[in-house]
This record gives C-alpha cells, structure tokens and sequence, in this order.
C-alpha cells in the first residue's frame, strides 16, 4: 500500500471512527491496526495535516475534530511543543557561549510560551 492510500484510509477512519476527543485512539493501536509503526503514523498525520484535514490530538493520542475547539486546543498544544523544542536549543546554545542573541531569544520565546 503506498503513502497516499494510506492517508486516504487513514482519514477515513478517522472521520469516521474517532470523531471528537471523546473517542481518541492511541497511536500505537492505529499502528496495530495498519501493521505500521507508531513512527509511521506520525508521518501519516502529519501529512494530513499540511493537508488541511482536521487531525486532532495530543500524548494521548489522536482524532478527527468535532468542532472548532478540538483544532484550537491541539493547535496551542502543538504550538507549546514546538516552543519548548526551540526553548531547549537557545538554552544549550547560551550554555556553550555559540550564539550571544541566544539569552535574547530565550526571554522572548518564554513570554510568547506565556501567552499561550
């Protein structure tokens, strides 16, 4: 089965099967039910995603959006994730003296991770 087929099978499950938080299903088992890797489902959302297809989640695992607050809660989530991934490399860039901006940088991205 190629990649493209995949996601297709993989949205309609999803929008048919796991709608809303409610009733989210944990990566792991969507792999089990692919015969994927979890890894593989990742890529798989994610390219549903850049798609535009409303795939909802978090740790716990994933969805299809119910409403309007299912994208903005795992949009925020999403957006924290990302932040604290550049929050990690600013901190390790000032600790070994390799970028002077990184302190700046740092303040910044922790008020904006504030505003979240």
């Amino acid at each position: 089965m190629n990649k493209p087929k995949k996601c297709d099978t993989l949205l309609e499950t999803l929008s048919v099967y796991f709608v809303g938080r409610v009733n989210q299903v944990k990566s792991a088992d969507l792999a089990r039910l692919f015969e994927l890797e979890p890894k593989q489902i990742q890529e798989l959302v994610h390219t549903l995603r850049r798609e535009g297809h409303p795939i909802c989640g978090d740790r716990d695992g994933y969805y299809f959006a119910s409403c309007d607050a299912d994208i903005e809660r795992t949009a925020r989530w999403l957006m924290m994730m990302g932040w604290k991934i550049q929050e990690t490399a600013c901190i390790m860039l000032a600790a070994a003296n390799l970028d002077r901006n990184a302190p700046c940088a740092l303040a910044i991205m922790r008020e904006a991770v504030d505003t979240l």
